[in-house]
């Protein structure tokens, strides 16, 4: 479950107990109060009988007793029977409307007792309760609106909360997935006081360490990198002259001067890739645009490596939309680009095999695809594939540095365009680049 859904969840949850807790509180005062206000007002209701009892005493007339306590027992529901002495022993009210009541309907008798009268009153359970529920009712409706209104709040401020905390989480998240795939130097936003605060800040300082780590390492492979094309360059040069001279040689020692020339050629190519590389990524390899006709490049690249095509008994071929063509870019890189896709689709294709390669200009956007009948892309090689020194199951046994897929995306990236790969339709695999033209 995400952090989202997870911290609304608890706020929401912490609110919903909160509100419990409260109302239980508002309603054991509620319940309180309203006990304490019908025993004040059943005490007020004695000592009105108290009075009246005095009063008939003073006048000498019982019937003013009687009629009272009559009328009071028959509009008051909580009163279910009244009882009254006046000299003669106590005798029940009569009532024109006879209250059968149970023993056990009665709450508490109050026993009144003037200076010659005495009153005795029963008081109902059922009408109290009642009486209870209905002053408690009101309060219920108005706590159970409050309490709906109080969760809306606190569902939408919930809500509030874990978004504005989890988008800054989202954002570091993105953040640290952009420095994951190599662009050190990216900065978090740091906001706040808080802990996510401090972890941008922290993060902000691994970045730099990085960046700062990654510059070194660039400039110290472009400085050796540099440093070796000399020495390589005289040992491709003295193995050649020496081949020239195969009279004055063994054949074992002419076998061992073109394994040194070709070893030193292949070295010398990757040095070569590994110094272009290094200069693209530190914003020193120049774009020299011009105006080409792109779908020429691609018939010359297949043209070149046609040989090689043939020697492994591969076909290779290029299919182009008719016409001439034009673009601005970058000649050489291009080319560069090119060569590789076509040469590795080439060189993992087995004997028999077809490289067929695809270009056309649609919508302001050249299209080139590759696509070879080799032993094509196992899952997640795609993803890979353009790192630098990344090589994929098929590479064992062929060579390479894993240096050419990734300069061919340095190089299609300083066009603005895009490259990528994966299955072909008929089996094999597809590599493809965009170029905005």
């Amino acid at each position: 479950m995400k952090l989202f859904y997870k911290f609304s969840a608890a706020l929401m949850a912490a609110a919903l107990a909160a509100a419990l807790l409260l109302s239980g509180i508002f309603l054991k005062f509620q319940e309180r109060t309203v006990g304490q206000a019908q025993q004040a007002r059943l005490q007020a209701l004695e000592q009105s009988v108290l009075a009246m009892l005095g009063e008939a005493e003073l006048a000498g007339d019982p019937l003013m007793a009687v009629d009272y306590l009559s009328g009071l027992c028959s509009s008051r529901p909580e009163i279910r029977a009244c009882r009254l002495d006046i000299g003669r022993g106590m005798a029940p009210v009569k009532l024109p409307r006879l209250k059968s009541a149970a023993k056990s309907d009665v709450a508490h008798s109050r026993q009144l007792s003037g200076k010659k009268y005495r009153a005795d009153i029963d008081f109902s359970a059922e009408a109290l309760a009642r009486e209870r529920k209905e002053a408690l009712s009101g309060v219920w409706r108005n706590l159970a609106a409050a309490f709906a209104a109080a969760m809306a709040v606190a569902v939408l401020l919930a809500l509030l909360l874990a978004r504005r905390l989890t988008r800054r989480l989202r954002r570091l998240a993105a953040e640290a997935a952009a420095l994951g795939e190599g662009k050190f130097g990216v900065k978090a936003e740091v906001s706040g006081s808080d802990e996510v605060a401090d972890l941008a800040a922290a993060f902000n300082a691994t970045s730099d360490k990085l960046l700062e780590l990654e510059t070194m390492k660039k400039n110290f492979t472009a400085s050796v990198t540099h440093e070796l094309r000399s020495p390589l360059g005289v040992i491709e040069t003295y193995a050649s002259m020496l081949l020239k001279e195969e009279e004055r040689f063994t054949p074992d020692d002419i076998s061992v001067f073109r394994r040194i020339r070709e070893n030193a050629v292949r070295l010398a190519n990757f040095v070569t890739a590994m110094l272009d590389l290094a200069r693209i990524e530190r914003g020193k390899m120049e774009l020299r645009p011009a105006k080409e006709d792109p779908l020429a490049l691609v018939r010359d690249a297949v043209d070149f490596l046609k040989p090689k095509a043939d020697e492994k008994k591969v076909s290779l071929a290029a299919l182009t939309t008719a016409g001439p063509a034009e673009a601005l870019l970058d000649r050489e890189l291009v080319t560069h680009a090119l060569t590789n896709l076509i040469a590795n689709a080439v060189k993992f294709t087995p004997e028999g095999g077809k490289v067929l390669v695809r270009a056309a200009i649609r919508e302001g956007v050249l299209r080139v695809d590759v696509e070879d009948t080799g032993p094509g892309l196992r899952p997640g090689e795609p993803e890979k594939l353009f790192l630098p020194y990344s090589q994929g199951s098929a590479a064992p046994g062929h060579g390479g540095t894993g240096l050419g897929l990734a300069l061919a995306k340095a190089i299609v990236e300083l066009h603005k365009g895009r490259i990528g790969c994966g299955p072909a339709p008929a089996g094999g695999a597809l590599f493809w680049f965009e170029i905005p033209v």
